[in-house]
């Protein structure tokens, strides 16, 4: 009885569009102030994500998930991907082509 209430709060740290291609892309680097993360696949190609690992297409496991293409550039019905609480690495790779995401990070 008695005790305080604190609410977390959040707030975007990051929030930019980038390109992802065959090449493979670091598309966040290790944060330990990071809420969590958000993507959106905003290109018409599929983009393979892992976390803490280089994507390996044609391995097992390569990637950890795929953001599903828009109908079209920036249609906004692509892939998206939200997670909480990982703090590590994030990236990306395109199996051909190239694609672009929507990346938005939170912090505490």
């Amino acid at each position: 009885m008695g005790g305080t209430v604190r609410q977390a709060t959040t707030r975007v740290s990051n929030d930019m569009i980038q390109g992802i291609t065959t090449s493979g892309n670091t598309i966040m680097n290790p944060n330990n102030n990071r809420a969590s993360l958000s993507l959106q696949n905003v290109g018409t190609k599929k983009v393979f994500i892992r976390f803490n690992t280089a994507v390996l297409l044609g391995a097992s496991p390569g990637y950890s998930f795929v953001l599903s293409p828009a109908s079209g550039t920036d249609e906004g019905d692509g892939g998206v991907l939200s997670v909480d609480n990982f703090a590590g690495k994030v990236y990306g790779m395109t199996a051909s082509g190239a694609s672009t995401i929507v990346a938005t990070e939170f912090n505490h």
